[in-house]
């Protein structure tokens, strides 16, 4: 028999048809949130501590079977970690692994990632306003540098060469 763990899913992983590609042995047991936490685009999904926050998450009894494929996909241990996080589901107390973007700056998803994981929101009725103000957030962030940019690019007419 092999051994199952909790796993906490918030991004792409949340599409059923995905996972039961990627993770045929495992399965749903439950919706919940992480609190003190919010969802963040990396031009994929991560989690980042956020005080008074919260992201609705999918919560599947991993098969250890799955694991590695799991793993190859979330391109642990460079790209993510595992760590343990608490949450509650039907009123108990549960540890769960999740895994968290080691680095990276904000920035968009991809349309076809961001449909992904919509219609995981949209399978499993967790509440999208997460999901958008996280890309409103990535949209937002992206505008802000390029105007940093434009503005370093802006000759001073003092400087620029006369001929």
């Amino acid at each position: 028999m092999s051994k199952k763990q909790l796993y906490i899913a918030y991004g792409s992983n949340i599409n059923l048809k995905q996972m039961a590609y990627r993770c045929p042995n495992s399965k749903v047991v439950g919706r919940s949130e992480i609190k003190g936490y919010e969802l963040e685009f990396r031009g994929v999904a991560t989690i980042v501590p956020k005080e008074n926050a919260s992201v609705p998450v999918l919560i599947w009894e991993l098969d250890e079977r799955d694991l590695p494929t799991l793993n190859r996909y979330e391109g642990f241990p460079s790209f993510y970690r595992q760590e343990k996080m608490l949450f509650e589901m039907n009123g108990k107390s549960y540890e769960g692994m999740v895994y968290l973007m080691n680095r990276g700056t904000i920035s968009s998803p991809s349309p076809q990632y961001y449909n992904t994981i919509l219609q995981g929101y949209r399978e499993n009725g967790l509440d999208e306003s997460y999901l958008e103000t996280a890309l409103e957030n990535s949209i937002s962030q992206k505008q802000l540098i390029e105007e940093e940019i434009d503005e370093d690019f802006d000759f001073d007419e003092d400087l620029q060469m006369k001929f």
